[in-house]
């Protein structure tokens, strides 16, 4: 299995690559494509959300419970004044939801190389990247979703070639771990078409706007 820094480092390759083509092909300005970057950097460690400890747990949920509420915040300004108790309560509440509620759950619910570790959930990550955006106008969306999408699946594709040994430095010998990131379903069938459902949601807010 790769390493954290591995993951980053594939992860922030990703991103700098889309980032640089949303720069030269859509003309993102520097702010856009800064966000596409760091989408990709995310998502590169995002497949190790099932992981039940360490630097890639830590520092995801502690990204998420500061950036998902950030993104959400425009849909509340209709309804809320934005008073500094408001958005105390707010944003405390959202990470402390995010970093410890969430995170509890699913590290209780969720097994290392499970239904995390998959295309499938590749594909929901950037499903929810895309809704995240589309306030931003389609096209930062559709990169964002693309972002995210291929930082998770370089994640699984290094976790692949990090199952292959060689013998003798000549032969390929698949490790005990090969298969068990680039997939398509796992062990859990409830985990399976719970994510499966997930997409299929997600999919259809995406085409009903």
């Amino acid at each position: 299995m790769s390493g954290f820094k591995t993951h980053l480092t594939g992860g922030v390759a990703s991103g700098a690559g889309i980032s640089a083509l949303s720069l030269v092909s859509f003309d993102f300005n520097m702010i856009q494509a800064s966000s596409i970057f760091i989408l990709g950097a995310m998502g590169g460690i995002l497949p190790d959300l099932d992981s039940d400890s360490g630097k890639p747990l830590a520092l995801i949920f502690g990204v998420l419970s500061v950036l998902i509420p950030t993104l959400l915040l425009h849909r509340i300004t209709d309804s809320k004044i934005l008073s500094p108790e408001f958005l105390v309560c707010y944003f405390v509440g959202g990470y402390l939801i995010i970093n410890y509620l969430i995170c509890g759950l699913i590290k209780k619910l969720t097994r290392h190389r499970g239904i995390m570790h998959s295309i499938p959930f590749a594909i929901l990550s950037g499903e929810i990247g895309y809704l995240l955006f589309i306030s931003s106008g389609q096209r930062i969306a559709e990169m964002a979703a693309i972002s995210v999408f291929a930082g998770c699946m370089v994640h699984l594709v290094l976790d692949e070639l990090n199952s292959i040994s060689f013998k003798f430095g000549l032969i390929p010998v698949l490790k005990s771990s090969s298969g068990t990131a680039f997939k398509l379903k796992s062990g859990n069938l409830f985990a399976t078409l719970f994510v499966y459902g997930l997409i299929f949601g997600a999919a259809a807010i995406i085409f009903s706007k």
